[in-house]
C-alpha cells in the first residue's frame, strides 16, 4: 500500500485564488506534501515512491463543506415515502393508498417532501381528506420544507394528541375546524412517536453510515448537522460516536444543536472528525409555509406576517450569553422581520467583546433580506449560511409570497457577498437535494431544471464560478475556524480533495449540475471512489 499520492495532469482549483496554478498536488496521509507544476511537484522526496494517478485535464477542488444540514433526518427520509414527484393532492394520496396497500396497517407512513406551491390548487391536504381515504395507518406528511406536518386522526390517537383552540402551531378552518395542520415544533411530539415506532436505535448506526456514504459520493468531505430536537430533528449523537470510535466516519461533522451548549459538553471542541459547533437558534419558520417572519403582510395571505418564535428580549439574552461563553450561534432566520431581531440580538453581544476563540456568530438563511440589513449584518462579521439550491425550487412562490417590488431583497447572495460578508453554501437537506454541485449550478445559473427564466432569475444576483466554490470550500472552513487545516488544497493542510468527472472550467454552466465525482478523499483516505493502491476508509 503506497504511503504518498501524486495526482497530475490536472486542473487543479487550490482555493488560493487565480494567482496560484497548479496541475499536480503530492499528499500522504497526514498532510498536503506539494502543490504547483508537475514538474515542480516531480522533484519532492516522496515523489518517486508515491502512487501516481494521471487525472487526464479533469478538475480536482478541495473537499466540498455542507455548513448546515439534518443528517440523521436525511437518513430517515430516505426510507420514507417521497412524495416529492406528486403533482397534484390526488397524485399525493393515490401514493398514500398504494403506500398503505404494502404495509402493515397498524405500521406508520411517512410521507416527505410535497410540494403544494407547485400544483394547480395549492391547497394542503387535510385531516378530513385523509381520514375520508379509509387508511387503518396513523399518517404524518411532512412538506418539503420541515416545518409543517398534515396528520390523520389515527396518527393524533396513537400519540395521544389532542388539539384545542390554543394549541400553539395548529392550523384551523374558517369554521374553527383543526384542518390537520401543524406548523413549526407543534408536531414535534407526533414526529418522535413515529420515529421510535419505525427506526430502530440499533440500526441507526448503519443508517447514518449509508447516508455519511452517499454524501461522501457527492464530494463532501465536511458537514454541519444541525440537531434541532424542537423541531424534530434532533440527531442520532450516539449513532456518530460510535462510527468515530470504529474509525469509519467518511467526513468530518461539526455538530450544532437547539440544546444549551452545557448539555453538549460531552462532544470535543477541537476533534477533527466528530467535534460541537455551537447553538442552534429558530427564530421564524418557512416561507413556503408562510410563517417566514415578515416586516409586512404577504402579499398572498394578507392576514399574515408570519411567525416570531422568540420576543426581541428573550432571543438577546440567549445568544449575549452564549456570546459571553465564547460559543458560536447559527440562528434560523428566513424573513427580513427575524432578521431585524437578530441583527439587534448580536448588536448587544458585539457591545461587550470579540467573542472569545475568534469565530463569528452565523446567520442561517436570509432569503429575504433588505439592503441595509445586508450592510449591518457584514458590520457585524456575521455569517451568512445560505442555500443557493433553494433558488430553482422557490422562483416560482417567492413573488407571490413578497411582491414584485421587494424581489430585489430575496436570495440576494451577490449583493450580501458585494456588502463585504463572509458566504457558506448548504443544502439544508433533508429539504434539498445534498449534492453540492446543485448548488454550485444553482448559484451560477439561478434557473429551475428546464433552463427558465432564460438568463436567470434576478441574474445581477448570480455568482461566478470561482466564487460558488469558494463558498463550498474555503468560506465554511473559515467560519469554523478551520482555514488553517481545510478548505484548501495547499501544503501542510489535511488532504481532503475531490476529483470530479470533468474539466469543470471549460464547462457549459447549465451542465454543472451534472458533474459527477469520481473520488473523494478525506484524510487522505480513500472515502468514495475505486483506486487500487491506496488506503479507503473500511465500512
Amino acid at each position: 500500500m503506497s504511503k504518498s499520492m501524486l495526482i497530475y495532469n490536472g486542473d487543479i482549483w487550490t482555493g488560493e485564488g487565480k494567482a496560484k496554478k497548479a496541475d499536480a498536488v503530492l499528499f500522504s496521509s497526514s498532510h498536503i506534501e506539494a502543490v504547483g507544476t508537475y514538474d515542480e511537484v516531480k522533484n519532492h522526496p516522496l515523489a518517486s515512491e508515491a502512487l501516481k494517478l494521471d487525472v487526464e485535464g479533469r478538475t480536482v477542488i478541495p473537499g466540498m463543506y455542507d455548513s448546515h444540514l439534518h443528517l440523521t433526518a436525511l437518513s430517515r427520509q430516505l426510507e420514507a415515502l417521497d412524495l416529492s414527484k406528486a403533482k397534484s393532492k390526488e397524485e399525493l394520496y393515490d401514493m398514500l393508498r398504494k403506500k398503505a396497500s404494502q404495509t402493515s396497517p397498524t405500521e406508520w407512513i411517512y410521507g416527505v417532501r410535497f410540494d403544494n406551491s407547485s400544483w394547480e390548487d395549492d391547497s394542503l391536504p387535510t385531516l378530513k381528506e385523509l381520514d375520508e381515504l379509509g387508511l387503518p395507518n396513523p399518517v404524518i406528511l411532512e412538506r418539503v420544507c420541515t416545518h409543517l406536518h398534515v396528520v390523520n386522526s389515527r396518527a393524533l390517537m396513537e400519540a395521544n394528541f389532542t388539539v384545542s383552540a390554543t394549541t400553539k402551531g395548529a392550523l384551523f378552518d374558517s369554521s374553527g375546524n383543526f384542518t390537520g395542520a401543524l406548523v413549526e415544533g407543534a408536531a414535534e411530539p407526533m414526529v418522535q412517536i413515529m420515529g421510535k415506532s419505525l427506526y430502530d436505535k440499533k440500526n441507526e448506526p448503519k443508517r447514518i453510515l449509508r447516508t455519511c456514504q452517499l454524501l461522501a459520493s457527492f464530494g463532501l468531505t465536511a458537514i454541519n448537522p444541525c440537531s434541532a430536537a424542537s423541531y424534530g430533528l434532533k440527531e442520532n449523537i450516539d449513532a456518530l460516536l460510535e462510527l468515530k470510535e470504529k474509525n469509519t466516519l467518511p467526513l468530518r461533522v461539526r455538530l450544532y444543536s437547539d440544546e444549551p451548549h452545557e448539555a453538549m459538553k460531552f462532544l470535543p471542541q477541537n476533534d477533527k472528525w466528530l467535534s460541537y459547533g455551537g447553538r442552534k437558534f429558530f427564530l421564524d419558520g418557512s416561507l413556503g409555509a408562510r410563517t417566514a417572519a415578515l416586516t409586512f403582510p404577504y402579499v398572498d395571505a394578507p392576514f399574515t406576517q408570519g411567525i416570531l418564535n422568540y420576543s426581541k428580549e428573550e432571543i438577546k439574552h440567549l445568544i449575549v450569553d452564549c456570546h459571553k461563553k465564547g460559543v458560536q450561534t447559527q440562528t434560523h432566520a428566513i424573513g427580513d422581520g427575524a432578521l431585524d431581531q437578530l441583527i439587534e440580538a448580536i448588536e448587544a453581544a458585539m457591545e461587550l467583546k470579540d467573542q472569545p476563540g475568534g469565530v463569528k456568530h452565523r446567520a442561517v438563511h436570509l432569503q429575504i433580506c433588505r439592503p441595509d440589513q445586508m450592510n449591518k449584518l457584514a458590520k457585524l462579521g456575521v455569517v451568512g449560511d445560505v442555500q443557493p439550491v433553494f433558488v430553482p425550487s422557490d422562483i416560482k412562490i417567492t413573488e407571490n409570497r413578497i411582491g414584485k417590488e421587494r424581489l430585489s431583497w430575496a436570495y440576494a447572495w451577490k449583493s450580501m457577498a458585494n456588502a463585504g460578508m463572509l458566504l457558506t453554501a448548504s443544502s439544508d437537506a433533508p429539504v434539498e437535494p445534498p449534492n453540492p454541485m446543485r448548488g454550485i449550478w444553482s448559484a451560477v445559473e439561478r434557473t429551475d431544471d428546464q433552463g427558465l427564466p432564460k438568463g436567470g432569475w434576478l441574474p445581477e444576483e448570480k455568482l461566478t464560478l470561482d466564487e460558488a466554490l469558494r463558498m463550498y470550500t474555503v468560506n465554511p472552513s473559515k467560519a469554523s475556524g478551520l482555514e488553517d487545516k481545510i478548505g484548501k488544497i495547499k501544503a501542510k493542510m489535511y488532504p481532503d480533495l475531490v476529483v470530479l468527472d470533468s474539466r469543470i472550467s471549460v464547462l457549459d454552466p447549465d451542465k454543472l449540475k451534472d458533474v459527477k465525482v469520481l473520488l473523494t478523499f478525506v484524510g487522505g483516505r480513500l472515502s468514495f471512489g475505486k483506486l487500487d493502491g491506496w488506503e479507503r476508509i473500511p465500512y
